[in-house]
């Protein structure tokens, strides 16, 4: 379940303030330009070096004079929300599961646009897209949201290149993306994947959030292993080489993560789900997310 004291919360943060929000939702502010846009907003009188295209010729017809037609062009961006919705983001070794503190960050960032009168399109994804709520503004939306987050069975396997794939054909306007999920599955997914993210939007954020269970392997000596995403088994004997060789290939999938990113301008976070939820949607708000990198073996150099 969507955490109530979390909202409670980001009532608290004065986002207008955070330069990094600003940047990204330029609010609902309107600019007045020739051409094609969004709404016919007036006309003004043709003058000499105008694009003739843009002449109304019904009023023409009607007043003998030459008129420009002038629209409305919105300068805000539609948010759109992935959140994984596969089998593995059920797990969990600490208070929240990994799709219920998913589920939290994206809406947190609905919270935001609610508040900036911004359009926001929630959406589930596995191996396919599950749930699509439209972009619309508005508490009864954000209200609607938290339902479909609350009620979200957590099934399949994970396939964001597929995902995006469908996802593109719904990406009508000048659109930021957000992409929630533990992003374990195999790399050259992930990359197709992210760079359709990357050509679908304008601006971009990745928020990979784990289990500290799984980071760390908490586990000990001889261990029966289920695949959430496939139901199948695996004996595992977690000597010291093993770990040692599991933490090497977390954080190489990690790294490949962010270098794809990095690759196509998207941000990048890594989060744990132990970390207190309203400080890590607060850092990645202000871009300064603290990962723990140090605490995961993964000491940047």
């Amino acid at each position: 379940m969507i955490d109530p004291t979390f909202l409670d919360q980001l009532k608290k943060l004065n986002f207008l303030a955070r330069r990094k929000i600003s940047s990204i939702y330029m609010g609902s502010r309107r600019s007045i330009k020739q051409g094609r846009g969004m709404e016919l907003y007036d006309h003004r009188e043709y003058y000499p070096g105008d694009d003739f295209r843009y002449i109304d010729w019904k009023l023409y017809s009607r007043t003998e004079r030459l008129y420009i037609r002038r629209f409305e062009e919105e300068k805000n961006l539609t948010l759109h929300i992935l959140v994984d919705s596969s089998a593995s983001m059920d797990f969990s070794t600490v208070k929240m599961r990994k799709f219920d503190y998913a589920g939290s960050i994206a809406a947190g960032f609905a919270f935001i646009a609610l508040n900036r009168y911004e359009k926001f399109a929630p959406v589930l994804y596995s191996n396919r897209i599950m749930e699509i709520m439209p972009p619309r503004k508005g508490k009864m939306h954000f209200f609607r949201m938290i339902n479909l987050l609350n009620g979200a069975k957590q099934i399949g396997e994970t396939n964001l290149e597929e995902c995006m794939s469908q996802y593109s054909g719904f990406i009508k306007t000048k659109s930021f993306l957000i992409v929630i999920s533990d992003f374990l599955e195999p790399i050259d997914s992930l990359r197709e994947g992210i760079y359709r993210i990357a050509r679908r939007s304008k601006e971009a954020i990745l928020i990979q959030t784990l289990d500290p269970g799984e980071i760390n392997l908490k586990w000990t000596d001889d261990i029966n292993f289920e695949d959430m995403e496939t139901s199948k088994f695996e004996r595992v004997y977690l000597s010291p080489d093993f770990r040692k060789n599991y933490m090497n290939r977390l954080r190489e999938h990690i790294f490949n993560i962010q270098e794809i990113c990095d690759d196509t301008g998207i941000e990048f976070f890594s989060v744990s789900t132990d970390i207190p939820l309203f400080d890590t949607f607060a850092g990645i708000v202000e871009g300064k997310i603290l990962e723990e990198r140090v605490r995961w073996g993964m000491e940047t150099t």
